[in-house]
């Protein structure tokens, strides 16, 4: 069986379902229209299936005829993310996002049909399958707590899965090609909130009060030496300020300061040390300036790390359907967080990227751009190797 045939005859429907997909975007666990319109194409190709799952997730089981079913069988199963971002598009197209500030700019609306294309060309042979195959589609990635969500809503029990197999699109690779990576692909994700509280007073007559503004940019400075000399030079790490807030006029001391980040890591020690060397280092200098903080800190995501056998399996089905040579092994993780890894800690499974750049088309943008596309020509490419993949398990 080799289903990349198949899937270039479903083409335009794909381009329709992913231009339709790509103009109503909904932001995390808001995804309403995107779930029951999910559900209802599963439903036409003869799933059964589950809706409000962990809140807006769908999820749609095909199972094989009794006939040819084995007995007591597990199943794998296939995840796509259903959210989108705070972001306004800012390319106009014809398909072009219909909510205002809100766009598909991870490109989460690819991922959903690559996995519908997978789901209808799979239901087309469900007369030939031994093992059911389950499509998990999940609300809420963007924010780190989808995952976790649709696991403790059981999606993967009742059939107990297997494997799991998750497909991102990706500007970096070009249309054609298929990225891989064993072990770990993805660094931990932490987020954190710290709050500077000074005291205030007029801004011409600074000594009388305690300027959270100056405190804090000390406290920002500082926060970089902990990733330039606190920490292993080859165990990487990354400490982001995202968002700072204070003061309420230009010749007032600011009393406060609120500043949000995120802190990413690789090595799991180094990722259990971060909260104290951030700590240390608030508690230091505010004590100097006689002012105070508060650290709110939260684990939002762990490690992706992929199954080697499982990344055999998509690595043979892709070579099937593209040829070994556009196979592109990935050396190096990455240090953005995917919640797929809470699935992997489960069960074993891999995360995969398809290409969808196209230079001559202007698709480099990165994900999160408000110019973020992809080359729908990857759509029947990422279908069919999803489809193969599960396929390869039966």
């Amino acid at each position: 069986m080799n289903f990349l045939k198949e899937a270039n005859k479903l083409r335009s429907e794909l381009t329709k379902i992913r231009r339709h997909l790509h103009q109503q975007p909904e932001l995390s666990n808001k995804e309403y229209k995107t779930s029951a319109y999910i559900a209802a194409l599963l439903k036409k190709w003869g799933y059964k299936v589950k809706t409000k799952v962990g809140g807006t997730g769908v999820i749609g089981l095909l199972e094989p005829p009794s006939a040819v079913r084995r007995p007591r069988t597990g199943c794998v199963a296939v995840r796509a993310d259903m959210d989108a971002l705070p972001i306004q598009e800012a390319v106009r197209k014809s398909f072009s996002s219909r909510s205002q500030g809100i766009m598909h700019a991870c490109g989460h609306d690819g991922n959903m049909t690559c996995a519908l294309g997978a789901a209808g060309l799979l239901a087309a042979h469900r007369d030939k399958l031994t093992k059911p195959v389950k499509f998990i589609f999940q609300p809420a990635e963007e924010i780190s707590n989808g995952a976790e969500r649709m696991i403790e809503a059981g999606a993967l029990k009742d059939p107990l899965v297997e494997a799991i197999i998750g497909m991102h699109v990706y500007t970096l690779l070009p249309v054609g090609k298929i990225g891989l990576k064993y072990g770990q692909m993805m660094a931990n994700v932490d987020e954190f909130t710290l709050t500077i509280t000074g005291e205030g007073g007029h801004g011409a007559a600074p000594h009388k009060g305690v300027d959270a503004i100056a405190i804090s940019a000390e406290v920002v400075t500082a926060l970089q030496q902990v990733v330039s000399r606190q920490t292993d030079p080859a165990d990487p790490v990354v400490l982001t300020i995202g968002t700072i807030n204070g003061g309420t006029q230009y010749n007032i001391l600011a009393d406060k300061v609120v500043m949000n980040g995120t802190v990413r890591t690789l090595n799991d020690k180094t990722h259990l040390a971060m909260p104290k060397k951030i700590e240390k280092i608030a508690r230091g200098i505010t004590a100097a300036f006689g002012a105070s903080y508060k650290l709110e800190y939260n684990v939002l995501g762990v490690a992706l790390v992929n199954n080697d056998q499982v990344v055999d399996l998509i690595k043979s089905a892709a070579a099937r359907i593209l040829g070994s040579n556009n196979i592109v092994t990935i050396n190096r993780a990455s240090m953005g967080g995917e919640d797929f890894a809470s699935y992997l800690q489960q069960v074993p499974g891999a995360f995969v990227y398809l290409g969808v750049g196209n230079k001559a088309k202007g698709i480099t943008y990165p994900w999160h751009h408000a110019c973020f596309d992809l080359d729908e020509e990857a759509l029947p490419i990422g279908a069919a190797v999803l489809a193969q993949s599960v396929w390869s398990w039966q």
